[in-house]
């Protein structure tokens, strides 16, 4: 088992580097949607058809994800002491700088996989499913995301919302991720994501479509329908759960993420762990379900 190496400042003890994820958690939550609301509604009214509004409204992944990709790439690349500082396992080499010929051969082979993985599941599966979710929709007459200014939700309903959305969402995929590890039908098609022992980003979007239906799919699907959000909040909240999946990947434990900070937020290196050994720590976002179900016992021996 490859053992992590003390971080000079973990993600949940408060630092400076605190004060500025809290900023970014405040800007995305509450900065975010006054900037979108002047055009927000006359933009979707362009927008023909609700099936084609709620595609469009999901792509808010494809560019988290590019965005997400421009930040943290140069930092793979650069190697600065700053960044590297804060990297998980210290003493193992990023792959693509490993001695062996063979497995740096093996991780431009498996960033190809990836890649090819990453596209189809942003631009092929989400669109798919979206179309799905929104015929099945209109006709079992489940009300339509709404995508105007009369009932834009009020700071507290962002909150309220946002919040029912992230817990019902953890239970969804820390209970569909259990799922998928303990039983062989279905850890065939997990096992794609587990190629990664030791994750860089695109880690999180390299799911077989089967694993990503019902792990990653299904969990969004059930808060959405389960909370009924306005589309403003269902855009900020699509950001903040993918930011926080490319996070639980990047292979770094940034003091300063804004998905880390606050009581009860999983950190980075518990997701890490769980890839080094294929054990515990199913979730993501929150560590309240790893509390509750006595998941994260192996973690807490390897911390």
């Amino acid at each position: 088992m490859v053992k992590q190496a003390s971080s000079p400042v973990k993600q949940n003890e408060f630092s400076i580097w605190t004060v500025l994820a809290i900023v970014q958690s405040i800007l995305w939550l509450f900065v975010l949607p006054d900037l979108c609301r002047p055009w927000w509604s006359t933009f979707w009214a362009q927008v023909p058809s609700d099936m084609l509004k709620e595609v469009i409204l999901n792509q808010a992944t494809t560019m988290t994800f590019i965005s997400y990709g421009i930040f943290i790439l140069p930092i793979y690349h650069i190697q600065h002491p700053f960044f590297e500082q804060f990297k998980i396992l210290t003493n193992k080499k990023w792959p693509w700088l490993d001695e062996s010929v063979e497995k740096r051969h093996s991780f431009w082979l498996q960033t190809r996989k990836s890649i090819k993985l990453c596209l189809f599941n942003l631009l092929v599966f989400i669109p798919s499913i979206t179309l799905l979710y929104s015929y099945v929709s209109s006709k079992i007459g489940i009300e339509v995301t709404s995508y105007g200014d009369s009932d834009w939700p009020s700071k507290a309903e962002l909150i309220r919302h946002n919040t029912l959305l992230t817990v019902i969402h953890e239970l969804g995929f820390h209970s569909a991720h259990r799922l998928m590890h303990s039983y062989p039908f279905l850890y065939k098609y997990h096992k794609v994501h587990h190629e990664y022992k030791s994750n860089v980003f695109l880690a999180a979007q390299h799911n077989h479509p089967v694993d990503y239906l019902i792990s990653i799919a299904a969990p969004v699907v059930v808060a959405i329908l389960i909370v009924r959000p306005h589309s403003i909040t269902q855009s900020q909240w699509t950001i903040y759960t993918l930011f926080a999946n490319l996070d639980d990947h990047v292979g770094y434990s940034f003091p300063w993420s804004p998905v880390r900070w606050f009581p009860g937020a999983g950190l980075t290196q518990e997701h890490e762990f769980h890839h080094c050994v294929n054990l515990g720590c199913y979730s993501s976002k929150l560590n309240i379900f790893e509390k509750l179900f006595k998941t994260d016992r192996h973690y807490l021996i390897w911390e």
